[in-house]
């Protein structure tokens, strides 16, 4: 059967009318996905976010002055500030946009020391969470209750979790900072050998941007706890501001050379606590001996690598760590 051409006036064909609706339909159908797709995804983090943290690598002279400022506790005597210098390097470790790793190593003359981690995430729903006594763990949040806001996972030295907190970068009237919640903590290691009278360190901290670097501020009360983990009293409330300014005085060459050589070791080792949060497991650390710890360990075989011997596998470094760790 012949079909007749449909054409205007003129007599010049054109397509058929049913034909048009149907393209169009069409173009029109998957142009309302598309934008659909687009209103669903999720949004990113702020470019003005990512700069601040990542504004925080560089090569820094470093002072750290911590000040009991407040006695709440009749009996307690305030205790001596404490302030030290010295000179750091940060680097990133990664950065996947919606995560940042920060890596700090320290230089104190010609001795090389890795220092603590900083793992930014956007809208983490998950985070390590300090139960006093050498004991972690893991917290769940609403997607709600984080929207907006960066955790900070911030590791000891031995890439174990330390705190971990969240909240909102703000960059109103020229000053980006980010603020955590009540965050708590293990005791600072400038006391846990030389204190044994609280437990937990309530801490709220804040990062903040200044002309010549950055400032890690802390607000920080000494908690007690009892047996069971639940607070006594508050001993003081501890001011902290650790001056981080830009530097170009110093090569970092030990810092450099030490990093290029154990962050592949490291790695491995991060890889090993990035399973325990994707678990959902709390968990214990506990120490062989005095002379036989976790930290001790793991920095004995960074050595190791660093001297030239081959970096161990993924299941030698999770059972090594797991000799020091209790997961739950």
């Amino acid at each position: 059967m012949m079909t007749k051409a449909i054409s205007d006036k003129t007599g010049k064909p054109f397509a058929k009318p049913a034909r048009l609706l149907g393209t169009f339909s069409m173009a029109s159908l998957l142009l309302c996905v598309s934008l659909t797709a687009a209103e669903d995804a999720p949004a990113g983090p702020p470019e003005q976010d990512r700069a601040a943290i990542l504004a925080m690598v560089g090569e820094f002279e470093v002072s750290f002055q911590f000040e009991e400022v407040l006695s709440l506790q009749p009996d307690y005597q305030l205790k001596d500030a404490y302030n030290e210098d010295a000179t750091e390097m940060v680097v990133v470790v990664s950065d996947t946009g919606d995560e940042i790793v920060l890596q700090h190593i320290l230089e104190v003359g010609s001795r090389v020391v890795k220092h603590w981690k900083q793992v930014w995430t956007w809208q983490d729903t998950r985070m390590f969470e300090f139960q006093g006594r050498d004991q972690w763990a893991i917290r769940d949040m609403e997607a709600s209750e984080v929207e907006g806001t960066w955790t900070q996972l911030v590791t000891q030295v031995d890439d174990s979790p330390r705190y971990e907190s969240y909240g909102e970068w703000k960059h109103d009237g020229g000053y980006s900072r980010w603020e955590s919640e009540p965050t708590p903590r293990p005791l600072p290691r400038r006391e846990h050998t030389k204190r044994d009278d609280y437990q937990i360190l309530l801490a709220v901290n804040r990062h903040a941007l200044t002309p010549t670097g950055w400032v890690h501020e802390q607000d920080n009360l000494k908690m007690v706890i009892d047996d069971e983990g639940e607070p006594v009293k508050f001993l003081a409330r501890e001011v902290g501001q650790n001056f981080y300014d830009y530097t170009d005085e110093y090569t970092f060459k030990g810092a450099k050379e030490y990093w290029s050589e154990t962050k592949e070791f490291w790695a491995l080792v991060s890889a090993f606590w990035e399973e325990q949060e994707s678990q959902g497991k709390s968990y214990a650390v506990t120490a062989k001996s005095e002379d036989e710890t976790m930290m001790r360990e793991l920095f004995s075989w960074a050595r190791k690598v660093q001297e030239g011997e081959d970096l161990p596998s993924s299941e030698e470094v999770s059972a090594a760590i797991g000799e020091f760790v209790s997961l739950q």
